[in-house]
């Protein structure tokens, strides 16, 4: 009888806690599980809270608030012990009420370090070239030596938000050799009045992350002699097939090809998608076993666009990209804009489109980045070479162009650092370059991996109209 009376006791203390109002945990130093509140300074401190029933498995929900003065900034901390060179899987979800832009306003950080807090050596990282006298007096000359760069953060992406608005931020990290120990801080910032809520966090360790090797092609080659579209598309076969031979996976043809050099305007061109043209390089996709894109005229009612298609190495039509920044001679002659940035996830990755022109405009491969693009495919009639798309948004960039020349748009790939893997320098040629979607570019210095920062550090400000 005392011990049931003893549970009943401990059940009803226990619902007493869990009913706690939030706001009665705001003062003094608060823990929970380790976490503890962070502010870069204490003046834009936000308010933190425990919320003991919070986070989406119902165990703790780590609470920051904003009130209404603006620029405030604070962090949920935690450290853990890690084991150098090994890989660890950071998970954490956040639920946001009352906040302008979360992508902007909210992000995970993790930062490896020693016992002492101090951030590690990683070597993966770019080395930096330091000048030092030898001890020869005599010689009295300068030796370069390279030596690592301390670890920099990361920053997990978002993978999926569930129907209860929980968004979850995951990847796996390797912690450099050195490091004994990482630090994880859940974000809030900026914003006026916003709340943030984090739940079932954890640093596990983790496999490594598998390879994802693909083999992107890009064609340099211009139809000629033609005067169908269908003249023009019997003539990228052999290239088809000269791309499948090197084992491509994804092979970029030029724009417009149904057109092109075959006298054809834009709207005699012009064809609904799906249809012929799509339906006829959808067999040769699937007859090669690889994924084809290009640009032909699509004809929608009264409207044309410039159009890419990507079609499937099971030679189906999976998607369609219509040119956002029709080019000047293209919006002469009646060519209409798009207004999606659309993002196809496949097999080999999630591949986004791009047509010429859009290149010169940062906000097109901009929006393909933002909707999770890891490879951005450009067929381009020859504009200057399209490096800083690759740059800026951290994808890999293939191009079709119909120049070889030096100093204009070149057919091939390009990496994350906006080095050309290869190039086609002859007509009529087909290259290959094999890239790792999985493996992480670093950049030289203080930018570490550059590709996790983009989601929080691209501005909010709305551009002038």
């Amino acid at each position: 009888m005392h011990y049931f009376k003893s549970v009943v006791i401990l059940i009803a203390a226990c619902r007493s806690v869990m009913a706690m109002d939030v706001a009665t945990v705001l003062s003094g130093e608060l823990e929970f599980d380790g976490w503890r509140p962070f502010s870069p300074r204490d003046e834009i401190r936000p308010d933190f809270a425990i919320n003991p029933r919070g986070g989406p498995d119902g165990r703790g929900g780590l609470v920051i608030k904003l009130d209404n003065r603006p620029g405030l900034d604070g962090a949920w901390t935690k450290t853990f012990t890690v084991e150098g060179d090994s890989y660890y899987r950071l998970t954490a979800h956040c639920r946001t009420r009352d906040i302008a832009n979360p992508r902007y306003h909210t992000y995970v950080e993790l930062l490896f370090h020693d016992a002492q807090g101090k951030l590690v050596i990683d070597p993966r990282i770019h080395p930096s070239v330091v000048g030092r006298v030898l001890p020869d007096a005599k010689s009295n000359r300068l030796i370069n030596r390279k030596v690592g760069v301390r670890s920099r953060p990361f920053y997990p992406p978002i993978v999926h938000t569930d129907e209860h608005g929980w968004a979850k931020f995951t990847d796996v990290f390797r912690a450099p050799a050195a490091a004994t120990h990482a630090t994880v801080k859940l974000h809030l910032r900026w914003d006026t009045g916003a709340k943030s809520e984090w739940g079932e966090v954890s640093l596990v360790p983790s496999d490594p992350p598998p390879a994802r090797k693909v083999r992107l092609a890009a064609a340099n080659y211009r139809p000629r002699g033609g005067k169908t579209a269908l003249d023009n598309l019997r003539q990228l076969e052999p290239h088809i097939s000269r791309a499948s031979t090197q084992n491509a996976d994804l092979l970029v043809l030029g724009e417009c090809i149904t057109s092109v050099g075959n006298g054809l305007s834009s709207s005699e061109a012009a064809e609904p998608v799906p249809g012929p043209s799509s339906h006829f390089l959808a067999d040769l996709a699937r007859k090669y076993n690889l994924y084809i894109v290009t640009t032909i005229h699509e004809r929608v009612d009264h409207l044309i666009y410039n159009t890419a298609i990507l079609l499937s190495r099971e030679g189906e039509l999976v998607g369609k990209y219509r040119k956002v920044c029709p080019a000047r001679d293209e919006y002469r002659n009646g060519i209409a804009p798009g207004r999606e940035y659309p993002v196809f996830d496949t097999p080999i990755g999630k591949i986004g489109i791009m047509i010429c022109f859009d290149v010169h405009e940062p906000e097109v491969a901009r929006g393909l980045r933002a909707n999770g693009a890891e490879i951005i495919a450009m067929p381009i009639m020859g504009r200057h070479p399209a490096l800083a798309r690759a740059i800026e948004n951290q994808v890999y960039l293939v191009t079709s162009s119909y120049s070889i020349n030096d100093d204009w748009m070149q057919s091939g790939v390009w990496d994350l650092g906006g080095n050309l893997l290869v190039r086609a320098t002859e007509a009529d040629s087909v290259v290959v370059a094999e890239v790792d979607l999985s493996k992480r570019h670093f950049w030289p210095g203080n930018m570490g991996e550059f590709k996790g920062r983009l989601r929080h550090e691209r501005p909010d400000v709305a551009l002038p109209k």
